[in-house]
């Protein structure tokens, strides 16, 4: 088995356990306190939470271009 099919097998091994975290911790209801809100800190929160879930669904994309590419050969149809 060459390195690059290791290093594809581990990239996909991640994304999909990064994945499967995300859609458990999306389905959680974001706790919030009316404390919170009246002091602002929610504000940072959300945006914490924010970036969280993007990085989350940005490795959810990468695991789609990664299976794409190995079973069809290329990630956009029609370039290579």
């Amino acid at each position: 088995m060459s390195p690059l099919t290791l290093f594809i097998i581990f990239i996909i091994a991640v994304t999909f356990i990064t994945a499967r975290y995300t859609l458990n911790k999306l389905k959680e209801p974001v706790k919030t306190s009316k404390e919170a809100v009246l002091k602002q800190t929610n504000y940072v929160d959300y945006w914490k939470n924010a970036e969280t879930t993007n990085g989350r669904l940005a490795m959810m994309g990468l695991l789609a271009l990664v299976v794409n590419y190995g079973l069809f050969g290329w990630i956009i149809p029609g370039f290579f």
